[in-house]
């Protein structure tokens, strides 16, 4: 068990029954200017990629993500833009 002060906590990702992932939930909290890497494999496994939930999340919440596969193919970049 660990124990974090109220700094780490709040950058916790909290996930909640439904559709939210660990990558859903990293993706949510993006600030302007952030971007996330997403693991093949490790973060993401299924046989398509997250283009789909990186767009669902943009559309809930207003934001302009770009997103593609990363240089090495090991996994994906999303970038959010505002």
């Amino acid at each position: 068990m660990k124990k974090y002060t109220a700094e780490e906590a709040s950058t916790l990702p909290i996930l909640r029954q439904g559709r939210t992932t660990s990558v859903s939930a990293n993706l949510q909290q993006l600030k302007p200017g952030e971007a996330l890497f997403i693991e093949r494999g490790v973060d993401w496994v299924s046989k398509s990629p997250p283009y789909k939930t990186i767009k669902r999340i943009a559309l809930k919440n207003g934001w302009k993500i770009i997103s593609g596969r990363s240089p090495d193919g090991k996994g994906w970049n999303a970038k959010r833009i505002e």
